[in-house]
């Protein structure tokens, strides 16, 4: 569908469709968190869900990439919390940035980062396409 939109109406409609699936993606995602009561928008689902609607075919667009590369940012981010002791603190938005969570958020990403390229070409990290 992608590939028609561009051939028809060039990079302007296959943007507007990319957009349109991300808006209903993101809007039907934060849907289920206000339901819940529960965040389920995060900062890396919009580049993840605008490289999957834009670059389809790259093989970090594939869902099971996509969930190897959130799951080691999520054991990466679960780890430096524990391990910096922050399991118990309030969370930022509440309490403020402090620079043990400045800390923990640099020492995650780095963790996710070294982490990738060890689990092989797979591997999805969460940010905008490169």
């Amino acid at each position: 569908m992608l590939q028609g939109l561009k051939t028809r109406a060039g990079a302007v409609g296959a943007g507007l469709y990319a957009a349109a699936l991300s808006l209903v993606v993101l809007a039907a995602s934060g849907g289920v968190g206000l339901l819940l009561h529960q965040p389920w928008l995060f900062p890396s689902l919009g580049p993840t869900v605008m490289m999957f609607f834009e670059s389809p075919g790259q093989r970090a667009s594939r869902p099971l990439n996509a969930l190897v590369g959130h799951g080691a940012g999520l054991l990466a981010g679960t780890a430096v919390l524990y391990g910096l002791g922050l399991q118990d603190d309030p969370p930022v938005p509440s309490d403020g940035l402090t620079p043990a969570y400045l800390l923990a958020g640099a020492l995650s990403v780095a963790l996710t980062t070294l982490a990738s390229p060890r689990s092989g070409p797979r591997t999805h990290r969460p940010g905008p396409p490169r």
